[in-house]
């Protein structure tokens, strides 16, 4: 199964808001020891595009995204928020 656009979209920016939230991490390390680890982070980025992608696919505008969509794109972030705070 082919990935639309929009799937394709969510999927690469919250990968790419995991690079971005370890790029800040290893500019402040004290924000490591947060209530909300880091590697949740991607989370808090997912949620507001999910839901407007969720409302244009309710709206016949574009496809749903899956759970499988959902995964990739969190736990990629996730891990490499945890790679880049291990490795930097």
């Amino acid at each position: 199964m082919a990935l639309s656009r929009t799937r394709l979209i969510y999927i690469a920016a919250v990968l790419i808001s995991g690079i971005v939230i370890g790029l800040v991490l290893l500019q402040r390390p004290a924000w490591q020891q947060a209530a909300v680890p880091p590697a949740a982070w991607p989370f808090a980025v997912s949620l507001p595009l999910d839901l407007a992608i969720g409302q244009l696919a309710a709206q016949g505008k574009t496809e749903p995204l899956t759970m499988g969509d959902r995964f990739v794109a969190v736990i990629g972030a996730g891990l490499i928020v945890t790679l880049m705070v291990a490795l930097g």
